[in-house]
Protein backbone atom coordinates (compact mmCIF):
# COMPACT_ATOMS: atom_id res chain seq x y z
CA UNK A 1 0.00 0.00 0.00
CA UNK A 2 0.92 3.31 -0.87
CA UNK A 3 -0.01 5.27 2.74
CA UNK A 4 1.58 5.33 6.14
CA UNK A 5 -0.57 3.19 8.69
CA UNK A 6 -1.00 4.12 12.53
CA UNK A 7 2.21 1.74 14.07
CA UNK A 8 1.06 -0.60 16.24
CA UNK A 9 2.98 -1.03 19.68
CA UNK A 10 5.21 -4.08 19.98
CA UNK A 11 8.34 -5.87 21.39
CA UNK A 12 11.48 -6.09 19.62
CA UNK A 13 14.09 -8.75 19.80
CA UNK A 14 16.66 -8.09 18.11
CA UNK A 15 18.65 -11.43 18.02
CA UNK A 16 21.86 -10.45 19.76
CA UNK A 17 20.39 -10.56 23.26
CA UNK A 18 17.52 -10.89 25.34
CA UNK A 19 16.45 -7.71 26.11
CA UNK A 20 13.16 -6.37 24.73
CA UNK A 21 13.03 -3.03 22.85
CA UNK A 22 9.86 -1.30 22.92
CA UNK A 23 8.54 -0.03 19.61
CA UNK A 24 6.05 0.69 17.16
CA UNK A 25 5.40 -1.55 13.85
CA UNK A 26 3.76 0.78 10.85
CA UNK A 27 3.65 0.00 7.09
CA UNK A 28 3.83 1.52 3.69
CA UNK A 29 5.04 1.53 0.54
CA UNK A 30 5.15 -2.01 0.40
CA UNK A 31 7.82 -2.02 3.76
CA UNK A 32 7.45 -2.25 7.38
CA UNK A 33 9.43 0.11 10.19
CA UNK A 34 10.00 0.13 13.26
CA UNK A 35 10.70 3.08 15.49
CA UNK A 36 12.12 3.31 18.67
CA UNK A 37 10.32 5.62 21.66
CA UNK A 38 11.85 8.22 20.50
CA UNK A 39 10.58 7.87 17.08
CA UNK A 40 13.56 7.01 15.94
CA UNK A 41 13.64 4.63 12.42
CA UNK A 42 15.26 1.28 13.73
CA UNK A 43 14.35 -0.89 11.46
CA UNK A 44 12.83 -0.43 8.11
CA UNK A 45 12.51 -4.04 5.56
CA UNK A 46 10.32 -5.41 2.86
CA UNK A 47 6.75 -6.85 3.55
CA UNK A 48 7.70 -9.89 1.11
CA UNK A 49 10.91 -10.66 3.69
CA UNK A 50 8.72 -11.14 6.51
CA UNK A 51 7.50 -13.98 8.31
CA UNK A 52 3.71 -13.76 10.24
CA UNK A 53 3.45 -16.22 12.40
CA UNK A 54 -0.43 -17.57 12.16
CA UNK A 55 -2.97 -16.40 14.76
CA UNK A 56 -3.86 -17.89 18.40
CA UNK A 57 -6.64 -16.54 20.20
CA UNK A 58 -4.73 -15.29 23.24
CA UNK A 59 -1.30 -15.73 22.21
CA UNK A 60 0.91 -13.25 21.21
CA UNK A 61 2.19 -12.57 17.12
CA UNK A 62 5.68 -12.66 15.91
CA UNK A 63 6.75 -10.68 12.89
CA UNK A 64 10.01 -12.26 12.24
CA UNK A 65 13.11 -10.97 9.74
CA UNK A 66 15.34 -11.88 7.79
CA UNK A 67 17.85 -12.65 9.68
CA UNK A 68 16.27 -14.04 12.92
CA UNK A 69 14.81 -10.86 14.75
CA UNK A 70 11.20 -10.75 15.40
CA UNK A 71 8.59 -8.26 16.84
CA UNK A 72 6.28 -9.74 19.13
CA UNK A 73 2.37 -8.16 19.05
CA UNK A 74 -0.35 -8.76 21.58
CA UNK A 75 -2.58 -5.93 20.53
CA UNK A 76 -4.65 -8.08 17.76
CA UNK A 77 -7.21 -6.17 16.70
CA UNK A 78 -5.20 -2.88 15.22
CA UNK A 79 -2.61 -5.62 13.69
CA UNK A 80 -5.24 -7.86 11.97
CA UNK A 81 -6.29 -4.29 10.43
CA UNK A 82 -2.81 -3.93 9.47
CA UNK A 83 -2.31 -6.94 7.97
CA UNK A 84 -5.73 -7.10 5.88
CA UNK A 85 -4.46 -3.51 3.91
CA UNK A 86 -1.46 -5.02 2.91
CA UNK A 87 -3.55 -7.80 1.52
CA UNK A 88 -2.48 -10.43 3.21
CA UNK A 89 -4.80 -13.57 4.11
CA UNK A 90 -4.40 -16.22 6.81
CA UNK A 91 -4.47 -19.70 5.47
CA UNK A 92 -7.35 -22.15 5.84
CA UNK A 93 -6.19 -23.40 8.88
CA UNK A 94 -5.07 -20.67 10.77
CA UNK A 95 -8.90 -19.61 9.88
CA UNK A 96 -10.29 -22.98 11.14
CA UNK A 97 -8.08 -22.38 14.15
CA UNK A 98 -10.07 -19.44 15.41
CA UNK A 99 -13.59 -19.85 13.73
CA UNK A 100 -15.83 -21.55 16.17
CA UNK A 101 -17.88 -22.15 12.85
CA UNK A 102 -15.50 -23.78 10.81
CA UNK A 103 -13.94 -25.58 13.62
CA UNK A 104 -17.65 -27.29 14.17
CA UNK A 105 -17.91 -27.52 10.27
CA UNK A 106 -14.87 -30.08 10.59
CA UNK A 107 -15.95 -31.89 13.31
CA UNK A 108 -18.95 -32.54 11.93
CA UNK A 109 -17.10 -33.66 8.45
CA UNK A 110 -14.57 -35.75 10.86
CA UNK A 111 -18.10 -37.63 12.63
CA UNK A 112 -19.33 -38.34 9.34
CA UNK A 113 -16.26 -40.18 8.06
CA UNK A 114 -15.74 -41.97 11.00
CA UNK A 115 -19.63 -42.95 11.01
CA UNK A 116 -19.50 -44.04 6.99
CA UNK A 117 -15.68 -45.05 7.77
CA UNK A 118 -17.48 -47.61 10.42
CA UNK A 119 -20.40 -48.61 8.75
CA UNK A 120 -19.25 -49.25 5.32
CA UNK A 121 -15.41 -48.63 4.66
CA UNK A 122 -14.51 -51.08 7.57
CA UNK A 123 -16.38 -53.71 6.81
CA UNK A 124 -15.49 -54.03 2.87
CA UNK A 125 -11.94 -53.85 3.89
CA UNK A 126 -12.53 -56.72 6.72
CA UNK A 127 -14.07 -58.47 3.59
CA UNK A 128 -11.36 -58.04 1.25
CA UNK A 129 -8.41 -58.96 3.72
CA UNK A 130 -10.38 -61.95 4.62
CA UNK A 131 -10.62 -63.34 1.20
CA UNK A 132 -6.97 -62.89 0.85
CA UNK A 133 -5.91 -64.54 4.23
CA UNK A 134 -4.30 -67.66 3.05
CA UNK A 135 -5.81 -71.16 3.96
CA UNK A 136 -3.28 -72.51 6.44
CA UNK A 137 -3.69 -68.90 8.08
CA UNK A 138 -7.20 -69.74 8.35
CA UNK A 139 -6.47 -73.16 10.42
CA UNK A 140 -4.05 -72.14 12.33
CA UNK A 141 -6.56 -69.17 13.42
CA UNK A 142 -9.23 -72.09 13.65
CA UNK A 143 -6.90 -74.76 15.76
CA UNK A 144 -6.41 -71.58 18.45
CA UNK A 145 -10.24 -70.85 18.48
CA UNK A 146 -10.79 -74.58 19.28
CA UNK A 147 -7.47 -74.84 21.69
CA UNK A 148 -9.39 -72.07 24.01
CA UNK A 149 -13.13 -73.46 23.65
CA UNK A 150 -11.45 -76.58 25.05
CA UNK A 151 -9.44 -74.78 27.87
CA UNK A 152 -12.50 -73.45 29.65
CA UNK A 153 -15.61 -72.87 28.14
CA UNK A 154 -16.60 -76.72 26.72
CA UNK A 155 -16.14 -80.48 27.99
CA UNK A 156 -16.03 -83.45 25.59
CA UNK A 157 -18.95 -85.04 24.27
CA UNK A 158 -21.15 -87.31 25.95
CA UNK A 159 -23.27 -87.86 22.84
CA UNK A 160 -23.44 -91.61 21.63
CA UNK A 161 -20.43 -92.12 19.28
CA UNK A 162 -23.37 -93.16 16.48
CA UNK A 163 -25.14 -90.23 16.56
CA UNK A 164 -22.20 -88.38 16.33
CA UNK A 165 -21.13 -90.29 13.06
CA UNK A 166 -24.56 -90.38 11.60
CA UNK A 167 -24.59 -86.19 11.68
CA UNK A 168 -20.89 -86.15 9.84
CA UNK A 169 -22.18 -88.67 7.77
CA UNK A 170 -24.91 -87.23 6.61
CA UNK A 171 -22.99 -83.37 6.17
CA UNK A 172 -20.72 -85.28 3.92
CA UNK A 173 -22.95 -86.45 1.77
CA UNK A 174 -24.34 -83.15 1.08
CA UNK A 175 -24.19 -81.68 -2.37
CA UNK A 176 -22.50 -78.19 -1.03
CA UNK A 177 -21.19 -75.30 -3.19
CA UNK A 178 -17.35 -76.22 -4.25
CA UNK A 179 -15.30 -74.77 -1.38
CA UNK A 180 -11.24 -75.93 -2.25
CA UNK A 181 -10.02 -73.61 0.59
CA UNK A 182 -11.77 -75.00 3.36
CA UNK A 183 -11.21 -78.66 4.80
CA UNK A 184 -14.79 -78.70 6.79
CA UNK A 185 -14.88 -81.42 10.16
CA UNK A 186 -17.82 -81.83 12.85
CA UNK A 187 -16.87 -82.15 16.27
CA UNK A 188 -19.56 -82.47 18.99
CA UNK A 189 -18.93 -81.05 22.69
CA UNK A 190 -20.92 -80.26 25.91
CA UNK A 191 -22.01 -76.74 25.09
CA UNK A 192 -22.40 -76.00 28.97
CA UNK A 193 -22.92 -71.96 29.33
CA UNK A 194 -22.99 -71.88 25.80
CA UNK A 195 -25.87 -74.04 25.50
CA UNK A 196 -27.52 -75.16 22.33
CA UNK A 197 -25.54 -74.28 19.95
CA UNK A 198 -23.36 -74.73 16.47
CA UNK A 199 -20.31 -72.33 16.33
CA UNK A 200 -18.14 -72.01 13.06
CA UNK A 201 -14.35 -71.84 13.23
CA UNK A 202 -12.21 -70.57 10.66
CA UNK A 203 -10.73 -73.52 8.65
CA UNK A 204 -14.01 -75.23 8.32
CA UNK A 205 -14.52 -76.91 11.43
CA UNK A 206 -17.84 -76.46 12.56
CA UNK A 207 -18.34 -77.67 16.71
CA UNK A 208 -21.78 -78.72 17.49
CA UNK A 209 -22.86 -79.13 21.18
CA UNK A 210 -24.77 -81.80 22.92
CA UNK A 211 -27.52 -79.72 23.62
CA UNK A 212 -28.16 -78.67 20.10
CA UNK A 213 -28.55 -82.64 19.03
CA UNK A 214 -30.91 -83.07 21.97
CA UNK A 215 -33.16 -80.02 20.59
CA UNK A 216 -33.47 -80.36 16.99
CA UNK A 217 -32.01 -84.67 16.08
CA UNK A 218 -30.20 -85.71 13.84
CA UNK A 219 -32.16 -85.40 11.10
CA UNK A 220 -32.96 -82.42 8.31
CA UNK A 221 -32.85 -79.42 10.64
CA UNK A 222 -29.79 -80.12 11.50
CA UNK A 223 -28.27 -80.62 8.24
CA UNK A 224 -30.16 -76.71 7.39
CA UNK A 225 -27.88 -75.97 11.05
CA UNK A 226 -24.60 -77.36 9.57
CA UNK A 227 -25.42 -75.67 6.26
CA UNK A 228 -25.96 -72.57 7.82
CA UNK A 229 -22.53 -72.83 9.70
CA UNK A 230 -20.54 -73.86 6.44
CA UNK A 231 -22.33 -70.79 4.62
CA UNK A 232 -20.42 -68.60 7.08
CA UNK A 233 -17.50 -70.59 6.83
CA UNK A 234 -17.06 -70.46 3.33
CA UNK A 235 -18.01 -66.89 3.23
CA UNK A 236 -15.28 -66.58 5.84
CA UNK A 237 -17.54 -64.12 7.67
CA UNK A 238 -16.02 -65.36 11.08
CA UNK A 239 -12.61 -63.71 9.95
CA UNK A 240 -14.84 -60.43 8.53
CA UNK A 241 -15.93 -59.71 12.02
CA UNK A 242 -12.64 -61.03 13.58
CA UNK A 243 -10.73 -58.61 11.44
CA UNK A 244 -13.66 -55.49 11.68
CA UNK A 245 -13.40 -56.21 15.97
CA UNK A 246 -9.40 -55.80 16.37
CA UNK A 247 -9.14 -54.17 13.04
CA UNK A 248 -5.44 -52.49 13.81
CA UNK A 249 -3.96 -55.99 14.85
CA UNK A 250 -6.01 -57.72 11.60
CA UNK A 251 -3.77 -54.74 9.23
CA UNK A 252 -0.81 -55.38 10.77
CA UNK A 253 -0.66 -59.28 10.64
CA UNK A 254 -2.11 -58.14 6.65
CA UNK A 255 0.70 -55.60 5.93
CA UNK A 256 3.76 -57.22 8.17
CA UNK A 257 3.12 -61.16 7.86
CA UNK A 258 3.39 -61.57 11.73
CA UNK A 259 0.16 -63.51 12.69
CA UNK A 260 1.66 -63.65 15.95
CA UNK A 261 -0.52 -60.56 17.79
CA UNK A 262 -3.66 -62.28 15.89
CA UNK A 263 -3.28 -65.68 16.48
CA UNK A 264 -3.83 -64.27 20.76
CA UNK A 265 -6.43 -62.21 19.56
CA UNK A 266 -8.89 -64.58 17.14
CA UNK A 267 -10.07 -66.62 19.68
CA UNK A 268 -11.55 -64.78 22.04
CA UNK A 269 -12.95 -62.09 19.45
CA UNK A 270 -14.45 -65.49 17.89
CA UNK A 271 -16.22 -66.34 20.87
CA UNK A 272 -17.66 -63.19 21.68
CA UNK A 273 -18.46 -62.20 17.85
CA UNK A 274 -21.78 -61.10 16.52
CA UNK A 275 -22.62 -62.03 13.14
CA UNK A 276 -23.98 -59.32 11.47
CA UNK A 277 -27.46 -59.25 9.80
CA UNK A 278 -26.26 -59.16 6.75
CA UNK A 279 -23.93 -61.96 7.15
CA UNK A 280 -27.06 -63.79 9.01
CA UNK A 281 -29.01 -63.40 5.52
CA UNK A 282 -26.07 -64.81 3.36
CA UNK A 283 -25.49 -67.96 5.65
CA UNK A 284 -29.35 -68.52 5.41
CA UNK A 285 -29.57 -68.14 1.59
CA UNK A 286 -26.73 -70.79 1.63
CA UNK A 287 -28.43 -73.08 3.52
CA UNK A 288 -31.70 -72.85 1.37
CA UNK A 289 -29.68 -73.19 -1.70
CA UNK A 290 -28.16 -76.26 0.07
CA UNK A 291 -31.10 -78.29 1.51
CA UNK A 292 -33.28 -77.60 -2.00
CA UNK A 293 -30.07 -78.73 -4.15
CA UNK A 294 -30.44 -82.26 -1.86
CA UNK A 295 -34.28 -82.30 -1.59
CA UNK A 296 -34.46 -81.26 2.12
CA UNK A 297 -37.60 -79.57 3.24
CA UNK A 298 -36.78 -75.75 3.87
CA UNK A 299 -38.73 -75.98 6.34
CA UNK A 300 -36.89 -78.10 8.49
CA UNK A 301 -33.86 -75.23 9.17
CA UNK A 302 -36.86 -73.12 10.13
CA UNK A 303 -38.05 -75.66 12.61
CA UNK A 304 -34.77 -76.15 14.24
CA UNK A 305 -34.01 -71.90 14.76
CA UNK A 306 -38.19 -71.56 15.83
CA UNK A 307 -36.69 -74.64 18.94
CA UNK A 308 -33.97 -72.49 19.50
CA UNK A 309 -35.87 -69.90 19.82
CA UNK A 310 -38.27 -71.20 21.77
CA UNK A 311 -35.72 -72.92 24.17
CA UNK A 312 -34.15 -69.03 24.82
CA UNK A 313 -37.44 -67.66 25.13
CA UNK A 314 -37.41 -67.39 28.81
CA UNK A 315 -33.84 -65.39 28.70
CA UNK A 316 -34.83 -63.34 26.21
CA UNK A 317 -38.29 -62.58 26.88
CA UNK A 318 -39.98 -64.21 24.24
CA UNK A 319 -40.55 -64.01 20.97
CA UNK A 320 -41.16 -60.07 21.09
CA UNK A 321 -37.52 -59.69 22.35
CA UNK A 322 -36.23 -56.71 20.65
CA UNK A 323 -32.20 -57.08 18.84
CA UNK A 324 -30.85 -56.45 21.77
CA UNK A 325 -32.81 -59.72 23.32
CA UNK A 326 -30.99 -61.56 20.69
CA UNK A 327 -27.59 -61.19 22.10
CA UNK A 328 -28.18 -62.50 25.73
CA UNK A 329 -27.36 -66.13 25.37
CA UNK A 330 -26.33 -69.58 23.68
CA UNK A 331 -27.04 -69.29 20.37
CA UNK A 332 -28.01 -65.87 19.98
CA UNK A 333 -24.90 -65.09 21.60
CA UNK A 334 -23.83 -65.18 18.08
CA UNK A 335 -26.56 -65.87 15.89
CA UNK A 336 -28.64 -62.86 16.14
CA UNK A 337 -32.11 -64.16 15.35
CA UNK A 338 -35.68 -62.65 14.70
CA UNK A 339 -39.07 -64.07 13.91
CA UNK A 340 -38.46 -62.02 10.36
CA UNK A 341 -35.39 -64.67 9.41
CA UNK A 342 -37.64 -67.56 10.17
CA UNK A 343 -40.30 -66.10 8.40
CA UNK A 344 -38.02 -65.46 5.98
CA UNK A 345 -36.39 -69.51 4.90
CA UNK A 346 -40.26 -70.54 5.45
CA UNK A 347 -41.05 -68.44 2.87
CA UNK A 348 -38.17 -69.42 0.56
CA UNK A 349 -39.03 -73.45 1.03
Amino acid sequence: MDSAQTGVAARYFDGHSSRAHPVTVSVGDGHAELRGADGAVLRRAALASLRVSERIRRGPRLVTFDDGAYCEITDHAPFDAMLAATGYREGLVSRAQNSWRLALLSLAGIGTFVVLAYFYLLPWTAALVARTIPSSLEARLGEATLKSLDEGLVKPSALPPADQQRIRDNFAALRRPDDPAHDYRILFRQGGPIGPNALALPGGTIVVTDELVRLVGTGAGMMGVLAHEAGHVSQRHGLQQVFQASVVGAMATYLLGDVSALLATVPAAVLSMHYSREHEREADAFAVEVMRDNRLPVGALADALQALEDAHGPKRGGQAADAAGDEEAGFFSTHPLTKERIEAIRGGG
